[in-house]
C-alpha cells in the first residue's frame, strides 16, 4: 500500500493515460503486485480488462490525477478507482463520511486538486483545497472534485436514488464497488475513523498553524 502513494498512484494515472478508453478502475494484486486495467464498461471499442506487470508500467505521470484506493478486495488485491471516468459517484454506509474522508485525504495529495463539500463532518475548517460551503443539491451531501479538467465528479454520500456507480459498506468494514456492470467485492474498504479524522483536520487546518506560531 505504502508504494500506491508514493509513487504508484501517479504510476497508474500514466498508465491511464496511455489508454484510447477511459478507465473505471485498476486492480493491483498484494502479493506479486500484478495490475488489472479494467475500462469503463460500454467503451467503444470494448472493455476487456488488461493484465501488466509492476516492471511493465510506465514512469509516473505528473500527478496522480483523480486515483482513490477505495480498499482490498477478497481476492487480495487493492481496488483504485479513477474518479474522473465518473461523474457522479456515491457511497452508501452508515458513516459514509467515513469513506468520503479517506478519499479526500487520497486526493489531497494530488495539489492540483480542491474539494468543496456541504458536510462539516468531512471538511477541514480553514483550508482553500478542502472548503465548507452551500452546494445545491437538494440536500443532499456532497463532495465535488476539481482538478481543472472538467467536468468535475461528485460524490454523494447514502444518496435516495441509486447511481449505476456506488460503493456499498457494510457495518463490518467489508463492502461491494460498482462501477456500471463491474463489481468488485471487497473484505475491506478505507476509512478514517473520527478519532484520526480529529488529528489529521487539526494539523491540516492553516488556522491552527497561525495559532501555533
Amino acid at each position: 500500500m505504502r508504494w500506491l502513494y508514493e509513487e504508484g498512484l501517479q504510476r497508474l494515472a500514466g498508465v491511464g493515460a496511455r489508454q484510447s478508453n477511459p478507465i473505471a478502475a485498476y486492480t493491483v494484486a498484494v502479493a506479486t503486485g500484478t495490475v488489472t486495467v479494467h475500462p469503463a464498461t460500454g467503451a467503444e471499442g470494448g472493455s476487456d480488462a488488461i493484465t501488466l506487470s509492476a516492471e511493465d508500467l510506465p514512469h509516473p505521470a505528473d500527478s496522480s490525477r483523480r486515483l482513490v484506493v477505495v480498499g482490498i478486495t477478497s481476492a487480495e488485491a487493492a481496488l483504485i478507482v479513477d474518479l474522473e471516468s465518473t461523474l457522479g459517484m456515491a457511497i452508501n454506509a452508515d458513516r459514509p463520511e467515513c469513506v468520503a474522508r479517506s478519499w479526500a485525504m487520497q486526493l489531497m495529495l494530488n495539489p492540483e486538486i480542491t474539494l468543496t463539500t456541504n458536510s462539516a463532518a468531512t471538511a477541514i475548517g480553514g483550508s482553500d483545497r478542502y472548503r465548507h460551503t452551500f452546494i445545491p443539491g437538494g440536500g443532499a451531501t456532497l463532495i465535488n472534485i476539481d482538478d481543472a479538467r472538467p467536468p468535475i465528479t461528485t460524490v454523494t454520500l447514502n444518496p435516495t436514488t441509486e447511481s449505476p456507480d456506488h460503493l456499498d459498506v457494510e457495518a463490518d468494514g467489508s463492502g461491494e464497488c460498482y462501477l456500471g456492470t463491474r463489481f468488485w467485492r471487497l473484505r475491506k474498504v478505507m476509512t478514517i475513523d473520527d478519532t484520526t479524522w480529529s488529528a489529521l483536520s487539526a494539523t491540516l487546518d492553516p488556522r491552527m498553524a497561525e495559532d501555533n506560531s
